[in-house]
């Protein structure tokens, strides 16, 4: 009791500015704090105790690997739920997909091959778009769909009006689907030969 009160635990923001400067223990110290809590929260969403217990230790990687440039200004705890919930969604989105996929999969093994081929075409197509967005939409296209912040997380991040992240937004959807559109034709065709 008495080592309590001498020796309080440290608040989130602390341990946020000594992790920071490159601090292990007080990472250490916000990994055991909340690394339960993210499992459980990602164990709702995934519903795979397996599955929950990386995303929670995933979050925590990416945190340590991007402490000297992430900005966490409210809080800490919210934005580690928040980035639980983002990685347990794109775990869900990669298992839907998958699912299409496979209903989608022709028997003949060539055109699924080819179908597959185009699939990793078109992947790399979109991660090419947004790495040719002019800066700005990128950044706010990142932090929208990767980040999974909302208009007004964006606006205060990047200290502009809502209305311009959102004009931002529109701009860099447009610039990819220009981009893409070509491979999405190749693709609708290869899914429509028949069987």
């Amino acid at each position: 009791m008495h080592g309590n009160r001498l020796n309080p635990p440290m608040e989130d923001h602390q341990l946020w500015s000594e992790i920071r400067d490159n601090s292990e223990d007080a990472f250490k110290t916000l990994f055991y704090r909340y690394y339960e809590q993210l499992v459980a929260f990602a164990y709702r969403l995934v519903e795979n105790e397996s599955l929950a217990k990386d995303i929670g230790q995933e979050v925590f990687v990416k945190v340590w690997d991007r402490r000297s440039s992430l900005d966490i200004k409210d809080s800490v705890r919210a934005y580690l739920l928040r980035a639980a919930r983002n990685t347990a969604l794109n775990h869900l989105k990669k298992k839907r997909f998958a699912a299409i996929e496979d209903q989608l999969e022709p028997e003949d093994s060539n055109a699924g091959a080819l179908q597959q081929l185009q699939a990793v075409d078109l992947d790399k197509g979109i991660q090419a778009a947004i790495n040719g967005l002019p800066a700005a939409c990128k950044t706010v296209f990142l932090l929208k769909h990767i980040e999974g912040l909302s208009l007004k997380e964006i606006a205060r991040e990047l200290e502009i009006s809502p209305k311009t992240v959102e004009n931002q937004l529109t701009k860099a959807r447009k610039i990819i689907m220009n981009y893409i559109k070509p491979m999405l034709t190749i693709v609708f065709f290869i899914t429509s030969i028949p069987s």
